[in-house]
């Protein structure tokens, strides 16, 4: 029995060590590389049912979480033949387990912070279209419906509920070094595509050429820009091998104008700066990412030296693309019609109108989080979400020590994003990863003494320090 309780203690123990994200998101990177996608489902969703039966923490689970769907190469997996009975087994035997970490380990009913947010954005989401959409209609968003509303509220509050990591493991490093596992899935996926594409490189500059199955260059974007910040906090926390972070997270930033995405470009000119000031004045290590910029930036300069032709081509090709709208601004027109035709409760998630292909599985997207609620949801819908951002943005900035700062600033640049882009409105991964880091700062509040807002006394309007 003493040998059994060794071995299921080292196992567990061995879920916090940056190993295990490292396998997790080679499995990924290699099932997608391969074009098995199931069977990179398959594996991940296995092991987390093993994690939920053995540990009560949920955040092992969350490597196999965020990854799943990464493994996605095809992006018309969903109508394949063989697709959906596995799913099928795949969700009984989630269930199951679940169910036994349940009976191992019951919750505890408490009001978390964004559990009240996230049930008046369930609410908007089903009231959405009352009065607009037909039936058949209103299912078409049903999907969507609960994927961003009741899912992620389930998801939110365990995450809540069950984070409760071993005294000796560091968590705030184990969720970053779970993000840049995943920042080096996408760029190794990316790199992939590069090298498999019949077109030259400085083609794949143009706009709407990359797409690895799972998202195409504004997601790739999007997540690189929510990744890169926690290669500083790595940074900050590691004196041996900040600069080696640095790197990492500069290298991923770096990653962002390579994809071209306009949207993504902007939100790291305004957080990048931020996230270097912050760096040089309240960080730690800062002579080794000093090193880190010069060094790159002497390796950037040699290769233009040396390609000195093929990057007068990327920028001649670079400079014929459109800085238009894409046809956003047609669609924002028609947000703001759709407002008018239904102000309570919008359009509804099932909405579709004439300035959008929509892809399977899909619902019409406005490229703008405001816009979107507005349209879809209406009054109700707004009221809902400035509801949940008001909530989320205290919980950002109640601290403001290193951890927070480096999360907060990737999630304000993928906020920036989804005011030109979907992000906000999709499901898997954007919105589950914003929704697990969000409660990891949350967590983490419990934790550290906060510096910023502690506490407001409404009588004289004075903010007190701590």
């Amino acid at each position: 029995m003493k040998f059994f309780e060794y071995l299921k203690n080292t196992s567990r123990l061995s879920l916090y060590t940056p190993i295990f994200p490292m396998i997790c998101g080679f499995v990924t990177f290699f099932c997608w590389m391969t074009g098995n996608s199931l069977l990179g489902m398959t594996i991940l969703l296995l092991i987390t049912c093993v994690v939920l039966i053995i540990n009560e923490d949920i955040l092992p689970v969350l490597p196999c979480l965020i990854y799943m769907i990464f493994n996605t190469s095809n992006n018309n997996i969903l109508n394949e033949d063989k697709t959906w009975p596995v799913m099928f087994v795949l969700a009984i035997l989630l269930i199951g387990a679940f169910i036994s970490h349940l009976i191992s380990y019951p919750v505890k009913f408490k009001n978390y912070k964004l559990t009240l947010p996230f049930f008046a954005i369930t609410i908007a989401l089903f009231a959405g279209g009352i009065g607009f959409l037909s039936l058949k209609q209103y299912l078409n968003g049903i999907m969507f419906i609960l994927t961003l509303g009741p899912v992620m509220l389930i998801l939110y509050y365990l995450i809540m509920t069950y984070t409760k990591p071993p005294k000796d493991v560091d968590y705030k490093k184990y969720v970053c070094y779970i993000m840049i596992t995943l920042g080096f899935i996408i760029v190794a996926e990316m790199l992939t595509h590069f090298l498999r594409s019949d077109e030259p490189f400085i083609e794949m500059l143009r706009l709407d050429v990359i797409n690895l199955g799972w998202g195409n260059r504004n997601g790739i974007a999007t997540l690189l820009a929510i990744i890169a910040p926690c290669g500083f906090y790595l940074g900050y926390s590691d004196k041996k091998f900040a600069w080696l972070f640095y790197t990492i997270g500069l290298i991923f930033f770096g990653f962002i104008f390579i994809t071209f995405c306009r949207s993504g470009i902007l939100s790291i000119l305004i957080t990048f700066p931020v996230l270097l000031i912050y760096s040089f004045t309240k960080g730690a290590n800062r002579s080794q990412l000093l090193i880190s910029i010069c060094v790159l930036a002497i390796l950037i300069s040699i290769f233009v030296l040396i390609k000195k032709e093929f990057i007068l081509k990327a920028f001649e090709h670079i400079s014929d693309l459109s800085f238009t709208t894409s046809g956003r601004s047609n669609l924002y027109e028609e947000a703001l019609v759709c407002f008018i035709k239904n102000p309570m409760f919008g359009v509804g998630m099932g909405y579709v109108g004439p300035n959008l292909h929509l892809a399977d599985f899909c619902i019409y997207w406005f490229h703008n989080t405001l816009l979107q609620a507005l349209a879809s949801m209406g009054i109700i819908g707004v009221l809902a979400y400035c509801y949940y951002y008001f909530v989320r943005g205290r919980i950002m900035f109640s601290n403001f020590k290193r951890f927070n700062v480096s999360i907060s600033l990737g999630i304000i640049a993928f906020e920036i994003q989804s005011l030109m882009d979907a992000g906000s409105f999709l499901p898997v991964p954007y919105v589950l990863i914003v929704v697990i880091l969000t409660a990891i700062l949350e967590f983490n509040n419990t934790k550290e003494s906060k510096t910023f807002m502690k506490s407001i006394d409404v009588n004289n309007i004075d903010i007190c320090s701590a």
